[in-house]
């Protein structure tokens, strides 16, 4: 490479390239500029000069300098952290170059001598929150520096950067005589703060003498979340962190505490025949002040327009303070006009929720179809029904996922702007048709449409991790922990996930918190166990293997683990009974073969973990998906008879 050029991408074709993507500047420039001219010169010399001298030593390529920075591509994360290092002690010899640089790594389009693409933005972004002779870098690059034990790196945390659609995690290069950013030093160029505004929705009390109308309450208060939600402006609690607090006798105040808002909608409902009456007050927790109060005595078919009435109140008065938005904006969307067909769906989703009877949900939301045949969000929901079915309720994924994909399809024909919609046929998509392209649009779509579903960052989260896309997982799984934490699925699917990706010591710690606030949860036990075991410390595997009750262990995939590693233990007959338990509650309900391959594997029966694979492809078994990434898997999924027929079935879908 010439010295003092710039290398000229090739500007004949447009073509993409995975890049580590390096920004450097110069700190306080202009301001230098305007107080000494020729020092400023002799500054941006050496920058320039130390920049070009050291990039061919580790294969990088200048793409553009531009006033006192510069833009450069590498083929590998480390050598642009090696590079970025260097550079940074060379720029120390006088006269000394203050130089702020960020990294990242991803797909670019190099073309006319130049790049494009997210990833450069990503790379800027980083870069312009770093402080006078700090590295930064983001998730990915850090993932990819994963085995280099000597690099030492600190979280800085995730942020949220203007014009990036996905949060990063961010981290500085910690060896010796780097800077790292304290918390009122990091600056960027971030999306503007919500922390002052915000409102959680509590669940409405039920008043009514049938205590079986809670559930009305609940579906009243989560169709305000849901519209609250869609406003740019405004954080609002997740649904299943405020109704965690339904019985609670907490002061407002202290739920605001945990909740970390500012405001608090509380309300109640009476429901007597066809009268209705709705109570509600809005609090700022910070001094007290009841903003404002009303209640609503109704009939029960005026429900919608009192929901519509609640969310343009809220609007209103916070926007006194908190808002800039136009008052009578529509923020709940009218799922349907028949009273009785939403107060089924209600029920029925009470139901889905607790996943306390699915059958019994189903119902729910086939009668209100059966009144309603336009009812879009019903459908949605049966949909979902199907889906849970076949992950929680033992139910054949050929029987199941086909049902979900005719109700999602009539879904999105009546009403195609339903995100929840379009999250369930990224999923169908996914796990039914094997179309991860098809499922990453939908699940974008979804996000589009309402960027504050914490449901689909989850499920989003574990999309990537299937696709080994980890970092993308893991900014997920906190992005919809951070929209929901109270949530027991965010909290264990962030756990999971950080399982899944081999962060184990973050895994611990997330499981560890979950055990103090569910004691007696067995799915809890078995990760810590199986996390424990996967670091080496096998005497606390078997202490927590220990406590778990023998009637709590289902035929699910978590509680498969402990089997899985009682054979690896030597304890082949205990593993031997739960394979043998399996075998015969086939015969009365789905057992998902992949789990039963696997515990066939552990017992070194090749032939008939092969013969149990085959089947779960011929079931297009979703647990199969699974096998690719779990660590506990590792010695199975590479058996040579094993990769052959995993290769056989990617290549076929």
């Amino acid at each position: 490479m010439d010295q003092g050029k710039k290398v000229q991408l090739d500007a004949s074709l447009a073509k993409r390239k995975l890049a580590a993507i390096v920004f450097a500047d110069i700190a306080g420039y202009t301001a230098l500029m305007q107080k000494d001219e020729r020092s400023a010169l002799q500054i941006l010399n050496h920058f320039r000069s130390d920049i070009c001298r050291l990039v061919s030593q580790f294969n990088g390529e200048i793409v553009q300098y531009y006033g006192d920075g510069c833009l450069l591509i590498f083929n590998s994360a480390l050598e642009a952290l090696k590079y970025s290092t260097t550079l940074q002690h060379s720029l120390k010899t006088v006269p000394e170059v203050p130089v702020r640089i960020g990294i990242h790594q991803g797909d670019v389009v190099a073309e006319g001598g130049n790049i494009f693409g997210d990833n450069v933005n990503i790379a800027a972004r980083i870069e312009s929150m770093s402080i006078t002779g700090s590295i930064l870098l983001s998730a990915k690059v850090r993932s990819e520096l994963i085995n280099q034990p000597d690099i030492k790196l600190k979280s800085l945390g995730t942020y949220e950067f203007k014009n990036v659609h996905e949060p990063i995690e961010v981290f500085a290069y910690a060896g010796e005589g780097f800077p790292i950013p304290k918390k009122g030093e990091v600056v960027g160029k971030f999306k503007s703060s919500n922390k002052e505004k915000s409102i959680a929705v509590l669940p409405f009390k039920n008043q009514s003498s049938d205590k079986e109308q809670r559930f009305f309450g609940e579906g009243i208060a989560e169709e305000i979340i849901y519209g609250l939600s869609q406003l740019d402006n405004l954080k609002v609690a997740g649904r299943v962190s405020s109704f965690s607090f339904r019985e609670s006798q907490a002061t407002l105040s202290e739920i605001a505490a945990q909740l970390n808002v500012t405001n608090i909608l509380d309300g109640s409902i009476r429901k007597a025949g066809n009268r209705i009456r709705v109570s509600v007050q809005l609090v700022n927790v910070t001094d007290g002040f009841q903003i404002w109060t009303e209640r609503f005595d109704r009939e029960l078919e005026d429900i919608f327009s009192i929901q519509d009435e609640i969310a343009e109140k809220i609007v209103g008065k916070l926007k006194l303070t908190l808002l800039g938005l136009e008052r009578g904006q529509n923020l709940i969307s009218r799922k349907t006009n028949d009273v009785q067909a939403y107060e089924l769906y209600l029920r029925g989703r009470s139901y889905l929720d607790r996943r306390s009877d699915i059958e019994q949900a189903l119902s729910c939301f086939n009668q209100a179809i059966s009144i309603d045949p336009n009812f879009a969000a019903a459908y949605t929901s049966v949909a979902y029904a199907y889906f849970y079915k076949v992950i929680f309720d033992n139910y054949a994924p050929r029987d199941g996922f086909p049902k979900a994909a005719i109700a999602i399809e009539k879904a999105l024909s009546l009403d195609n702007s339903i995100a929840e919609a379009h999250t369930m046929q990224g999923l169908v998509d996914f796990y039914f048709h094997h179309k991860p392209e098809k499922a990453r649009q939908e699940y974008e779509k979804s996000l589009l449409l309402q960027p504050k579903y914490a449901d689909t960052y989850r499920i989003k989260a574990y999309f990537h991790v299937m696709l080994q896309e980890n970092d993308l997982a893991i900014i997920y799984a906190e992005k919809s922990f951070g929209l929901d934490p109270l949530s027991f699925n965010n909290g264990f699917s962030l756990g999971d996930i950080y399982h899944r990706t081999r962060r184990y010591q973050d895994a611990l710690r997330v499981f560890k918190g979950l055990a103090l606030k569910h004691p007696n949860t067995a799915s809890i036990k078995i990760m810590l166990g199986v996390i424990h075991y996967l670091m080496g410390d096998i005497e606390k595997t078997t202490s927590i293997f220990s406590l778990i009750d023998q009637e709590s262990i289902g035929t699910d995939l978590y509680s498969n683990d402990r089997f899985v590693i009682a054979a690896r233990l030597g304890d082949t007959t205990l593993t031997r009974s739960h394979l043998d338990y399996l075998l015969s509650a086939r015969a009365d309900t789905y057992i998902h073969p992949t789990i039963i391959a696997i515990l066939y594997f552990s017992l070194e029966d090749n032939e008939n973990g092969i013969e149990l694979l085959q089947q779960a492809i011929r079931e297009r078994d979703p647990v199969l998906h699974m096998v690719n990434i779990l660590p506990l898997w590792d010695d199975y999924k590479n058996l040579p008879a094993v990769q052959k027929l995993l290769t056989s079935w990617n290549s076929a879908v």
